[in-house]
């Protein structure tokens, strides 16, 4: 037991003094050239930066609008799959950004303050858009900003475009 006593004491002393060894003879060149080279390209360096920075930025406008048109047609195949179920869903194809009529409405405007009078259930938001696809007119509206964020609409009301205005049919519930 003593022999193993001294033999740890003596390989720790060995490890300290090797470790001491390479820590001493690790003295680090610091080349004087380098530092001048460093300095010459810091202009190159920063120019290049800003040149890649400006080229790769994205289009937040483009990337605002589809999102927006992504949440208003979502919501609205959903509503007419809701509301009409004997839609095909070819005619749910066909809906695209391009057929598609929309707009941002505010609750100061006369003829919202109409809709709020006539249809006293719906809640305004500070988002609000009307969208009118073929005989289709609809009210959506959301809580937050629909072009910053994928998401469900706060209320939706789908209203019909009627072929005679004196006769009214009800969808079926």
């Amino acid at each position: 037991m003593r022999f193993m006593g001294r033999l740890r004491i003596q390989l720790l002393l060995i490890l300290l003094l090797f470790g001491k060894n390479v820590l001493f003879s690790q003295t680090p060149a610091v080349p004087e050239e380098s530092e001048d080279v460093h300095k010459k390209n810091a202009a190159a360096l920063d120019k290049e930066y800003y040149e890649y920075y400006f080229r790769t930025i994205p289009n937040v406008d483009a990337l605002e609008k589809a999102k927006l048109e992504y949440n208003l047609i979502r919501s609205f195949k959903l509503e007419l799959r809701r509301r009409e179920p004997s839609l095909s869903p070819d005619y749910l194809k066909q809906i695209k950004a391009a057929n598609i009529r929309y707009e941002r409405v505010g609750a100061d405007s006369i003829w919202m303050r109409g809709i709020r009078n006539q249809m006293q259930h719906i809640r305004f938001q500070e988002y609000m858009y009307i969208v009118i696809y073929d005989k289709y007119f609809l009210y959506i509206s959301y809580e937050i900003n629909p072009s910053r964020y994928v998401m469900e609409p706060y209320q939706v009301q789908l209203i019909f475009q009627k072929e005679n205005p004196f006769f009214i049919k009800l969808p079926d519930p």
